[in-house]
């Protein structure tokens, strides 16, 4: 039952923290954009499971899922874009990993 608490937990702080940052994102950008849900939820996908693969994979692959979904809008430009989503990936991979450490640790310990 931990581990199914476990990864539930993981689930919901990888999304949470990846749309929390990407709405401060969507709030900064001009013109604001909506920062989806839907989205969130791929990023954090790419970022714990390639991080699992690829140990910094998980801050590539997302960085490369922001770019193509904000390459279908009108005003996209490549590199700013390709900074802000490796930004994101980065902060969001930092609380995911401390986030797994510490709920592991506290199940374990």
């Amino acid at each position: 039952m931990e581990l199914v608490v476990y990864f539930f937990l993981v689930l919901l702080i990888s999304v949470g923290s990846f749309w929390l940052v990407g709405f401060v994102y969507g709030l900064l950008h001009r013109p604001a954009i909506l920062f989806p849900l839907s989205l969130a939820a791929k990023m954090a996908f790419c970022a714990v499971f390639g991080a699992m693969l690829f140990v910094v994979g998980g801050v590539v692959l997302s960085t490369l899922v922001f770019n193509g979904e904000m390459s279908k809008r009108a005003d996209h430009r490549l590199w700013p874009t390709l900074l802000s989503g490796a930004v994101i990936s980065v902060l969001c991979s930092g609380v995911i990993y401390v986030s797994i450490v510490g709920l592991a640790w506290k199940i374990l310990g």
